[in-house]
């Protein structure tokens, strides 16, 4: 029996991991506000590719408000107009569990927040019913590492033929731009 939005939304609310597929690959998932939760993820971080941020995956561009503080004007268009997977590093987020910032375990620099806009429709669909954007480690694979599998309750989406890595870049408040990977 396939489970429902509805259902997965109910377990991530309670604090578990699911395994989310979308155009980039598998990634292993969380409520970003659940400090335990995103605690217990963040120990994952070693399953990540270099050079990959835990991101913020929301549904479109009108949820950036909710998770950065400063915007600038570009920021919109950018995400709302990415054809292929973008990661925006911004400089101040907000509406995380504060977890998410020890330096010692995450490649951030203090209120720093990796955001990108899924462009898979079932995930968008996931992240409307859910309320809010999704923690996630970014695996960029097709494959499940045996330890992520180990605290996911339940895996969600459709894998591409082959992952697209995204491109991640940084977003200064006033518009400056740099890439980290392009």
């Amino acid at each position: 029996m396939t489970t429902s939005i509805r259902d997965i939304a109910y377990q991530l609310r309670q604090g578990q991991f699911i395994a989310l597929a979308d155009e980039t690959g598998w990634s292993v998932a969380t409520d970003p506000t659940n400090d335990a939760s995103v605690e217990q993820l963040l120990t994952l971080q070693a399953l990540m590719p270099a050079g990959v941020y835990p991101t913020v995956v929301i549904q479109n561009a009108d949820q950036l408000g909710l998770y950065v503080a400063k915007l600038p004007d570009i920021a919109y268009d950018l995400v709302e107009f990415a054809e292929n997977p973008l990661t925006v590093v911004y400089e101040q987020g907000k509406n995380v569990s504060a977890n998410l910032w020890p330096s010692s375990i995450t490649p951030f620099s203090a209120g720093e927040i990796a955001v990108r806009r899924t462009l898979s429709a079932d995930v968008q669909r996931l992240i409307g019913g859910f309320g809010r954007g999704l923690l996630t480690l970014p695996l960029e694979s097709l494959t499940i590492p045996p330890k992520a599998i180990e605290v996911i309750k339940e895996r969600f989406g459709v894998l591409p033929a082959m992952p697209r890595r995204p491109r991640i870049m940084r977003l200064g408040v006033g518009g400056e731009v740099s890439f980290i990977r392009k």
